[in-house]
């Protein structure tokens, strides 16, 4: 069931099991035939949520496929599903820790190890996922690279924009007051509190069964996950393009781990990796948000509110307000936000 996927019930080895099993089904990676020589890699490659979700089948399958293609001794284990076991939260300390080679993971749910990343957060920015993430990677070097000296980024893209989903019809910043919505990180957070609403962090797995029980009474997130966690069955109404800001997600491998493989092996996960797998990222995240905005349009019991002009420039005025102060607190914790900001908006 949906659940299981996610790791909600079901004792762990069956849980195990039947994601083992849809790997193998999926064509999953792992299966390389042959003997392995002594100077075979295994790469452990883990993903929390379930082995269907886009990032995994058409991101993740694809590029481990790839680095095994290229005959230099690789072979790629694949953990969909938590098969490695831990919380999606943990999912970066893993890699740190290597109990996974590499594994997919959000900067958000460790907000604090991450600060200069997480601007890419920030509201009133580039129009789409593409244009965004190909201008985190404009500064990487120059600005974010410090934040990642114990990983090897492999890939770095952003989400869609945040929708607002509520049960409750909202037209207006001020409809949120005292709603508590579910949020992807710390910097989100802040910009729910500065129009009056309560931040709840939670993992995206939990927010389902939190909204259905009325733990929260909505979620900021980008759509896409009315499809991806079933979401349009708890939640009514929506507010999309909103100019929000987005939500980094990364593919990072364990830096010992790539620095302990041969010069020809490094090339291989160099050539495969970075910016044209980042954007690789943010396209099905702007596929996922069309499939997700079908979902609700097609739904007789949800919809899209439609903001008139002036409604739509009260929550401008409202993102501007907080921007401000979001440049400020970073700017006052030695962070040399206006600069970053600067570069990364440049066109």
């Amino acid at each position: 069931g949906r659940m299981t996927m996610f790791g909600k019930k079901g004792p762990y080895a069956a849980r195990l099991t039947a994601a083992s099993l849809l790997i193998a089904i999926a064509g999953g990676i792992g299966f390389a035939a042959g003997e392995a020589s002594a100077q075979t890699k295994n790469l452990k490659v883990a993903f929390f949520p379930s082995p269907k979700h886009p990032i995994w089948a058409k991101l993740m399958v694809p590029w481990g496929k790839a680095i095994e293609a290229a005959n230099v001794g690789i072979k790629i284990v694949g953990f969909p599903g938590s098969q490695i076991g831990g919380s999606p939260p943990g999912a970066y300390k893993r890699v740190i820790n290597g109990i996974s080679d590499v594994e997919f993971s959000m900067q958000g749910y460790t907000s604090t190890v991450f600060p200069r990343t997480l601007l890419v957060e920030i509201p009133l920015q580039w129009a789409s996922p593409t244009e965004a993430t190909r201008a985190l990677w404009k500064i990487f070097d120059k600005h974010l690279a410090r934040e990642y000296k114990r990983v090897k980024v492999l890939a770095m893209w952003v989400t869609d924009t945040p929708t607002i989903m509520t049960n409750k019809v909202v037209r207006l910043p001020d409809d949120l007051k005292g709603l508590k919505l579910r949020t992807p990180s710390r910097n989100q957070a802040a910009i729910i509190k500065g129009f009056g609403a309560i931040p709840v962090a939670m993992p995206m797995p939990q927010t389902y069964g939190a909204i259905e029980k009325g733990v929260v009474d909505g979620a900021v997130v980008g759509i896409s996950v009315v499809n991806s966690f079933k979401l349009a069955e708890v939640v009514k109404n929506f507010i999309v393009n909103l100019p929000m800001g987005y939500s980094p997600q990364m593919i990072s491998m364990n830096r010992k781990v790539y620095d302990s493989l041969s010069a020809k092996q490094r090339a291989v996960i160099d050539k495969n990796s970075g910016l044209a797998l980042s954007l690789k990222g943010a396209r099905l995240y702007e596929k996922a948000r069309e499939g997700g905005l079908k979902t609700v349009e097609k739904r007789t019991d949800t919809k899209i509110t439609k903001l008139t002009a002036a409604e739509k420039a009260a929550w401008r005025a409202g993102l501007k307000t907080i921007v401000a102060k979001w440049v400020d607190d970073f700017e006052k914790k030695g962070l040399p936000y206006r600069k970053m900001l600067v570069d990364y908006l440049a066109k």
